[in-house]
């Protein structure tokens, strides 16, 4: 996989043939969200240090209004550009009016033509790899996040910030696994057949609530997935592709994959925590708002 990815990148071209041809439509694309359209120029922003890919769903109005109110901000931050933007694919049994309208107000949801379910959160982590490096590819970092999740937007970017230039490379991060064995049990949520992944354990992943990335990672992984069977479970579909790629993931212990609330003594050093209702997220983050960070802190609008 890694020379495919050399030579593609070299070439353009290789001779394996692609098995995934991202056949899903975009039924809007928020394509300028990275560009500067300020007096008619079409032109990539430069310097974006972070950009959010927020993973949501159609009705999920009031996480969204929530996100874009606290780390989502995309002007919170003095020093540091941050951009947003949420990718949602269609109810079974919704109207997308309300969606349309979000739309048009805000212009920040990548809205896919298939049906928002568990199962196509492949799908949903599939289209994000492939519209960042193609729509935001000036950005230094990516992060892919549930719309469940609180983040400590100071916290993440000084952990960034401070990153050693060895970890700037494939930097594939966040809560991190090892040794784990699929479910074979026929009544789990996760349940995977033998016919479908033949191993007893699989490889090291970062689990889907957040997972921090590189650029030159999201750009390599867009291209080895077009040469990658698709997989039911979306954090091992990116495990797969990264141990194919020689990539080991990088364990942030302050990820959390429950809920790290305000008076839990570890709150001061979440960098993201999971299971935050909209009103626990607002009241989260006013509460660290409050709270002295460091010396170090990054400066705030």
């Amino acid at each position: 996989m890694v020379k495919l990815i050399q030579d593609f990148k070299r070439t353009g071209k290789v001779r394996q043939r692609a098995i995934n041809n991202f056949t899903q439509r975009f039924l809007h694309n928020p394509v300028n969200r990275c560009y500067n359209t300020a007096g008619g120029d079409n032109t990539h922003t430069g310097d974006i240090f972070l950009l959010f890919v927020v993973k949501s769903k159609n009705d999920h109005f009031d996480q969204r209004d929530a996100i874009r109110e606290t780390w989502g901000n995309e002007l919170y931050l003095k020093k540091f550009i941050i951009k947003t933007v949420f990718i949602l694919g269609t109810p079974v049994n919704e109207s997308l009016k309300p969606t349309w309208s979000e739309i048009k107000e805000f212009n920040d949801i990548i809205l896919m033509d298939f049906h928002d379910t568990y199962f196509n959160n492949t799908l949903k982590t599939s289209t994000s790899f492939n519209w960042v490096p193609e729509f935001c590819p000036q950005a230094q970092f990516v992060v892919l996040v549930d719309d469940d999740i609180y983040v400590s937007l100071e916290t993440l970017v000084m952990y960034l910030d401070r990153l050693p230039e060895g970890n700037r490379v494939n930097l594939y991060a966040g809560r991190a696994f090892l040794n784990v064995n699929p479910y074979r049990n026929t009544t789990s949520k996760w349940y995977v057949p033998v016919s479908e992944y033949p191993w007893n354990t699989y490889p090291p992943f970062v689990t889907a609530g957040t997972v921090i990335m590189t650029m030159d990672f999201v750009s390599d992984v867009r291209i080895a997935m077009r040469y990658t069977k698709p997989f039911r479970l979306d954090d091992i579909y990116v495990a797969l592709i990264a141990h194919s790629l020689g990539v080991v993931p990088l364990t942030v212990n302050t990820t959390y994959g429950h809920p790290v609330m305000w008076w839990h003594r570890e709150f001061k050093d979440v960098i993201s925590t999971h299971g935050y209702t909209p009103k626990q997220l607002r009241f989260a983050w006013t509460k660290r708002k409050s709270m002295k960070i460091t010396r170090h802190s990054v400066d705030r609008q």
